[in-house]
């Protein structure tokens, strides 16, 4: 299934890091790429510190150029994100990404960038040149605040035990009314 958004000259796409783009007003999430955060440091060969996470950004932006990108929509992450395989040029971008050493083939997804992972390693592309910490670990450490929770994810913004007593809630009123309509069609219900 296509994301049904096709971007030309006329509606440019934005990058807004290197793992994230936005077409026609919906974010998208290369699938089986991670990249650095866009406020992420990394160091060089040297020691010295450098904006990885905005180079990253740079690079796909790089990567895309002025083509149009077409986007294959796999899933939905859990910030309601698209998770898509984009494509610009005929090029994957998420495997370009990879092969020029500005994110990583993702661990939890089954992704078919292992060796372009490993050909950017043995060249020594881009953040392989120097250190840097695993963008996953970088995130751990350095919560985002976006503000009020407003529109956020439930896990966010309601504490685990409640999401798990509403489910359990939930579940237990829909087995209620599962019963109540079994005994409706088959003559047994109670009168209230």
């Amino acid at each position: 299934m296509l994301c049904g958004v096709q971007v030309s000259h006329a509606a440019p796409v934005r990058v807004a890091d290197g793992d994230t783009i936005e077409l026609g007003g919906q974010r998208i999430r290369l699938q089986g790429i991670d990249a650095p955060e866009l406020h992420q440091e990394c160091r060089d060969a040297s020691g010295r510190s450098w904006a990885c996470g905005r180079r990253a950004r740079s690079e796909l932006r790089k990567l895309i150029g002025n083509d149009s990108v077409q986007c294959e929509r796999r899933s939905r992450d859990r910030f309601s994100r698209s998770v898509a395989v984009c494509r610009a040029g005929g090029r994957d971008l998420g495997e370009a990404m990879v092969r020029v050493g500005f994110a990583f083939a993702y661990p939890d997804w089954a992704s078919p960038y292992g060796a372009a992972e490993m050909d950017a390693r043995s060249r020594k592309a881009g953040l392989w040149a120097g250190s840097f910490q695993n963008p996953r670990a970088w995130r751990d450490q350095h919560p985002r605040d976006d503000g009020p929770p407003v529109g956020r994810h439930a896990g966010d913004i309601i504490p685990r035990a409640t999401q798990d007593w509403l489910r359990e809630r939930s579940q237990a009123a829909r087995q209620s009314v599962a019963r109540w309509l079994r005994s409706f069609w088959t003559g047994k219900a109670e009168a209230r």
